[in-house]
């Protein structure tokens, strides 16, 4: 904590070594807490002179009625956010909230946030774990704050069961930087296979939205480096079935001459020619599960800290 600012409820949950959503219930003499928690919490609130601002406290007293969904700013034309925000929108409609999506700025006033896909370093997403209202975030947040909650899934090893399913022998992985969970969780997971493999790691860096320019000059670099490849798994939305022309430009037959796969799953995925096969991410089940654990943690009924996984599948079709 930096001298001369203000305590928050942030700074009294790690004084505490609990969660934000734990310090808000016990000083409002909300839920059950063993004695030893609660003394705890009121200790770390003495000694960092934390006061509650007004406004924070009308909003952990639910009065707005609205959760905020943050989403990162580079991938959000993607059309697995749409479907996130989706399974946020069922879960809050069941449950009489208004939902407000937000890509940076102010930091609206609400009950809560979830925030899809903290990216490392993005300064809006830290003020968000630093405000005094609970946060879930789908996937873990990679050199950052703790928040209340995280919805995850396995993808390193979804990545490792996919190369399997298709019969890789010398695999390249096609992926953004690792400055979030989901591609660093697939990084990892495709450096453990080659490792277990022992074949070489061909990963190419692309952007989080490539141009056709970008995803030809990464499928050149893995291709140079390995003529024998005969396995291409691209990361983001969409990205497998953007490749399709380059590949056949390039006189690779897919399916026959190179196994082609995407880590997310996505309509065009589907309804290409070849269809390509691909892991299903549940975007909107996975929205929905953030909606629910944040709605717990204001009710009291999950403890800070909470973990829930969204299951992973891979649907295999005809491009590998």
């Amino acid at each position: 904590m930096e001298p001369g600012r203000p305590a928050t409820l942030f700074d009294v949950a790690a004084r505490a070594g609990v969660g934000k959503s734990t310090v808000s219930n016990v000083l409002q003499g909300k839920g059950r807490f063993a004695e030893r928690t609660r003394d705890a919490v009121l200790a770390a609130a003495r000694e960092l002179g934390y006061v509650p601002n007004p406004a924070a406290r009308r909003l952990r007293g639910g009065r707005t009625g609205t959760i905020g969904v943050h989403l990162p700013q580079t991938p959000t034309a993607s059309a697995y956010y749409m479907e996130f925000v989706f399974g946020v929108l069922e879960h809050a409609a069941a449950h009489d909230r208004d939902v407000t999506v937000l890509t940076g700025g102010r930091v609206p006033r609400v009950d809560g946030f979830v925030v899809s896909d903290p990216m490392a370093g993005d300064p809006f997403t830290a003020q968000l774990l630093d405000a005094d209202v609970p946060v879930v975030t789908c996937e873990d947040v990679r050199g950052g704050a703790t928040p209340d909650g995280v919805v995850w899934a396995d993808h390193g090893g979804a990545l490792r069961g996919l190369l399997d399913t298709v019969g890789a022998r010398r695999p390249a992985l096609l992926v953004p930087p690792e400055d979030g969970d989901w591609s660093a969780r697939l990084g990892e997971g495709f450096r453990a296979w080659c490792a277990d493999a022992g074949v070489p790691e061909r990963i190419a860096r692309i952007d989080w939205i490539p141009t056709t320019a970008n995803l030809e000059g990464a499928l050149d670099d893995v291709l140079a480096a390995d003529p024998d490849l005969d396995t291409l798994v691209c990361g983001p939305v969409d990205t497998a079935a953007l490749l399709l022309p380059a590949l056949r430009g390039r006189g690779i037959r897919v399916g026959e001459d190179l196994r082609l796969a995407c880590a997310t799953d996505s309509a065009a995925c589907a309804l290409t020619d070849p269809p390509i096969t691909a892991v299903d991410q549940a975007p909107r089940l996975a929205g929905r599960r953030c909606a629910e654990l944040l709605e717990a943690l204001l009710d009291g009924t999950a403890d800070a800290g909470a973990r829930v996984e969204v299951p992973l599948r891979i649907v295999r079709r005809a491009s590998a």
